[in-house]
């Protein structure tokens, strides 16, 4: 592993993780801001870290929260997990409006020379297919532009980056899995064979009319099916940060596929995912994205869900159950106001946190 980004500004650890309200409806994201290090002392005994910007009118609420709960403009690093509009819109508000020193992006279009043998039709140039790329990923595109002409460093956040002090480490996805699906983003050409055959399922199963199971702590309604997550949302940064020994780990909208293969990083690394303090809930509480494989290698003491105010099916409640069956406080910021978890943090009085979401006797099969 090697550092990537700087050093932490000092060993005093404290953190806070906030959540701001993002869509409502069926328009869920995410837009989470993390805070380190001496949280009463000055800036400079500080590490600020934005994880997703959800829409852009979320990019202007992170905006104003820097600058009145952190007495701030200056960000360490944003974080971009992948190019979806509900995660990556609102961050170029973030970055036209405060001091960024560091960007954790993927950027597709530089890999295209390495991918374009992935397709069927053996005519594609890496041009062409950059082009097409940059163009379909236009959120991701101009986040990049707008890094380059601000000096702002650009790292994309493949496995094993490091950063602050190896606080943070990246645990996926690996270039060579983030290359393989990237020939099954919904912008790219149809892929060979072989490779759909691979990674297949990945494109998201049809609606299904709900029907309702009984739950309770004695069965597990989660199965291990195959992954029906988006490729783009498998290309999700997942990344885990320890502070003051507390395990933190962000997954952006990784799926089951995504997911393992950080564990397994993980594990290779000598790091274990089952004694997290917290986790940050994938895909706003999809039950596509969990699994109970998932849950056997990755558990927290708090789970925190972002999902849109008056969201029909984000958090599914067989995921909550599942996250609270392995010992998870669950919490969902789905009614429209900002929450917060933290260690030796500041008390937040006006606002947050959520109530522990209960356990559901009835859920969607």
């Amino acid at each position: 592993m090697t550092p990537i980004l700087p050093e932490t500004r000092d060993t005093n650890m404290a953190y806070e993780i906030d959540y701001i309200p993002v869509g409502d409806g069926e328009k869920s994201g995410d837009a989470i801001l993390l805070r380190f290090g001496n949280l009463i002392g000055p800036r400079s005994e500080q590490t600020v870290v934005v994880i997703d910007g959800g829409f852009k009118d979320s990019g202007e609420k992170i905006v104003e929260h820097l600058s009145t709960y952190y007495g701030t403009t200056e960000v360490d690093l944003v974080v971009s997990t992948h190019p979806d509009a509900d995660h990556a819109s609102g961050l170029s508000v973030v970055l036209e409006n405060c001091t960024v020193t560091n960007l954790l992006i993927h950027k597709p279009w530089e890999h295209a020379e390495d991918i374009k043998s992935l397709f069927k039709d053996g005519r594609i140039t890496a041009s062409g297919l950059e082009e097409k790329l940059e163009k379909s990923l236009q959120h991701a595109s101009d986040l990049e532009a707008m890094a380059r002409e601000k000096g702002i460093k650009i790292v994309e956040p493949f496995q094993g980056v490091t950063g602050f002090s190896n606080v943070m480490l990246v645990l996926g996805p690996s270039q060579e899995y983030y290359e393989g699906l990237l020939a099954l983003f919904r912008s790219t050409p149809s892929p060979i064979e072989s490779l759909a055959k691979l990674l297949a399922p990945v494109q998201k199963a049809a609606e299904e009319v709900i029907n309702w199971l009984e739950d309770t702590f004695e069965i597990d309604l989660l199965n291990d099916d195959d992954d029906t997550t988006s490729a783009e949302n498998n290309s999700s940064a997942v990344i885990l940060f320890t502070i003051d020994g507390h395990k933190l780990l962000f997954t952006g909208d990784a799926g089951k596929t995504g997911l393992l293969s950080a564990a397994e990083y993980a594990e290779g690394q000598g790091i274990a995912l089952t004694d997290l303090s917290f986790l940050d809930v994938p895909h706003h509480g999809s039950k596509r994205n969990l699994s109970s494989k998932v849950l056997a290698k990755i558990k927290a003491g708090t789970a925190f869900v972002s999902a849109a105010e008056g969201s029909p099916k984000h958090p599914a409640k067989k995921v909550t159950n599942a996250l609270k069956k392995h010992g998870a406080r669950v919490y969902v910021n789905n009614k429209g106001n900002t929450i917060q978890h933290g260690h030796n943090a500041p008390d937040r009085s006006n606002w947050g946190p959520a109530p522990e979401e209960i356990f559901h006797s009835r859920v969607e099969e």
